[in-house]
């Protein structure tokens, strides 16, 4: 099978999702996110997976809004932004699912938009790596072996980003 110069997107989306989960900060974190969910959209849209590509889109949706809300609007703009993903979701669950396993890229996009309502970044990591589990399901079962490649990569960077961001030393009782 020769190598198809649409999967470059893929490539450029995964090195963007991986920076995203080692860099420090939320906002700076969510931003990377968008642009990997907007070119991974983009990437399955290309390989005909339509529910994956809506799937990606409001993620990447859902992120630009996270990520341009002030902070002093963050609590009060919250079940608004959670009750706006959910009903996309199910608008697009209702009219690009055409089997039970495109329901996966909707599900996780749900799970992304609940932890990404939390300020922590661990919490927003671990949510992240629960999310990649559904859009796994999806990719094997459309066979876009590529793109579940890059999926369990990005599982792997999140574990890596947990890792390096999110450990507490503890400190040594004796000076």
């Amino acid at each position: 099978m020769p190598f198809d110069p649409v999967h470059f997107i893929l490539f450029i989306s995964a090195g963007l999702g991986f920076y995203a989960f080692q860099t420090k900060g939320r906002r700076r974190m969510l931003s990377f996110k968008v642009s990997a969910d907007s070119l991974y959209g983009i990437y399955i849209l290309l390989l005909g997976g339509y529910t994956g590509a809506m799937g990606a889109g409001i993620a990447a949706l859902g992120g630009v809004i996270q990520v341009v809300t002030p902070a002093r609007l963050m609590r009060k703009t919250l079940p608004y932004r959670f009750i706006l993903a959910c009903l996309l979701c199910v608008i697009g669950a209702y009219f690009f699912t055409r089997t039970p396993t495109d329901i996966y890229p909707f599900l996780g996009v749900v799970i992304s938009r609940f932890v990404e309502l939390f300020r922590s970044t661990l919490i927003l990591r671990l949510g992240f790596l629960t999310a990649s589990i559904p859009w796994l399901i999806y990719s094997y079962s459309n066979e876009f072996y590529l793109a579940m490649g890059f999926g369990l990569l990005m599982m792997g960077a999140i574990a890596l980003g947990i890792f390096r961001n999110e450990r507490r030393l503890p400190k040594d009782p004796v000076p």
